[in-house]
């Protein structure tokens, strides 16, 4: 399921008379906050940094919101199979809740251009790709 909701941004110019004297004044009212997300606003970057003491290799990751509109994006899970660690990932940043479903920055708004990155040791690499997200 992918959830992205689509805003619109509305400015409201609305006339004010003031009938005793004869004023306009104008009044803006604003609807809502435009943001069109997309599924290829979040870039997810894995690479191989390195190997534990131990032997297990490990792992950064970088997920990124590339909207170029501005948008933020929450709710962020992703497609992440059994993923564990070796080494302790802060699950405020990337949680694992359910086979298959992890929780990006706890749900927590990503703005637009802002990177978050964690690093994990296992024996391979996990796949991960975007399951859902909320736009705004």
């Amino acid at each position: 399921m992918k959830v992205f909701s689509i805003c619109h941004v509305s400015i409201v110019m609305l006339s004010i008379i003031i009938i005793s004297t004869n004023l306009m004044i104008p009044f803006y009212t604003v609807v809502a906050a435009e943001t069109n997300c997309s599924n290829g606003d979040i870039v997810i970057a894995q690479s191989r940094v390195g190997t534990l003491p131990s032997g297990i290799p490990s792992f950064s990751v970088e997920i990124t919101n590339a909207c170029a509109r501005g948008c933020s994006i929450s709710n962020l899970h992703l497609k992440c199979g059994m993923f564990a660690s070796a080494v302790l990932v802060n699950p405020k940043i990337f949680k694992r809740q359910d086979v298959d479903d992890c929780l990006v920055n706890g749900g927590s708004p990503l703005a637009a251009g802002s990177t978050i990155s964690f690093k994990y040791a296992n024996s391979f690499q996990y796949p991960l790709s975007l399951a859902s997200a909320t736009c705004g």
